[in-house]
């Protein structure tokens, strides 16, 4: 068999009752800064395990995945990457047992494995840094989206217990090209009388775009405000200043959630939920506060 090259057909194996060996992988942004960490890594875990990945995604403004390309295959599983989804498309593969797992975060549904990052302990340590670096008024940045308005509210309910009556100043603005930009000049207009010396972003996106509107103001990243993003996109050691941020160990997360589907295709356990703790990326765009 090795000699003549032989292989398995993964559809008659699936005829028979066994194992079809394929794994749906729906992307939900193409545009996803770690969408090529996120295929190598699933790549290399089935291959090792025998598996095919079949690939599909999200349509530009679409609410799911073309649902009847993948119903034409016996899946053994469906892994899910990106956040804040609507699950209606997922129930029926739910409702037939198909172990599926999201890499992101969202609303709950009955079935579905999760993998996610800590958000809370990553907005924390950001938080304790900059107070190490003796930072007192820090503002937020970010859109109107599902990711952005949640670590929004940990944003404000960590800075709550950490400065205590402290209220901190936090903008919004809607999602879109350049959001960045506009959240910092927003944020430069309404802090007249509320000065500002460090920014946190929702996003290491928007916090390279408000970069650069601080730039185009006259201001220096660290010098007069430090800056910190979240996710450490590879672009953000590239910028200059480079860019602080709050690591995702998306490694580690595609690998929890390649584990948790095998796994369950293997035993029928219940669906489990898994919180992957971030680290902190010290770079150059953060600074002690400058005495006068």
């Amino acid at each position: 068999a090795k000699r003549l090259g032989y292989a398995p057909n993964a559809a008659a194996l699936a005829l028979r009752g066994g194992r079809s060996m394929m794994i749906a992988v729906v992307i939900k942004d193409f545009d996803d800064p770690f969408l090529g960490t996120i295929t190598r890594e699933l790549q290399g875990l089935a291959n090792k395990k025998g598996f095919s990945l079949i690939l599909t995604g999200f349509g530009k403004g679409a609410s799911g995945p073309d649902i009847s390309s993948l119903s034409r295959f016996n899946l053994d599983a469906l892994i899910i990457c990106g956040s804040d989804l609507r699950v209606d498309w997922i129930k029926p593969f739910l409702r037939k047992g198909l172990p599926c797992v999201q890499i992101g975060s969202g609303v709950s549904c009955c079935g579905l494995n999760r993998v996610e990052i800590d958000e809370d302990f990553g907005i924390e340590i950001i938080l304790k840094y900059l107070l190490s670096l003796g930072h007192r008024n820090i503002a937020f940045i970010g859109d109107y989206t599902g990711s952005h308005m949640r670590r929004k509210k940990i944003f404000k309910n960590i800075y709550a217990k950490i400065f205590r009556a402290v209220r901190p100043f936090t903008i919004s603005v809607p999602s879109g090209r350049c959001a960045g930009i506009q959240a910092m000049k927003m944020l430069l207009r309404k802090s007249q009388k509320r000065p500002f010396t460090s920014v946190v972003a929702a996003d290491d996106i928007m916090a390279q775009e408000a970069l650069r509107a601080l730039y185009d103001s006259g201001l220096s990243v660290p010098s007069d405000v430090s800056l910190s993003g979240v996710d450490d996109i590879p672009s953000a050691r590239l910028c200059i200043p480079s860019l602080t941020t709050v690591r995702a160990p998306v490694d580690v997360m595609v690998r929890k959630a390649f584990e948790l589907v095998i796994e369950k295709s293997l035993t029928g356990d219940m669906a489990r939920s898994l919180k992957i703790r971030p680290e902190l990326v010290k770079r150059e765009s953060c600074s002690k506060v400058r005495t006068l």
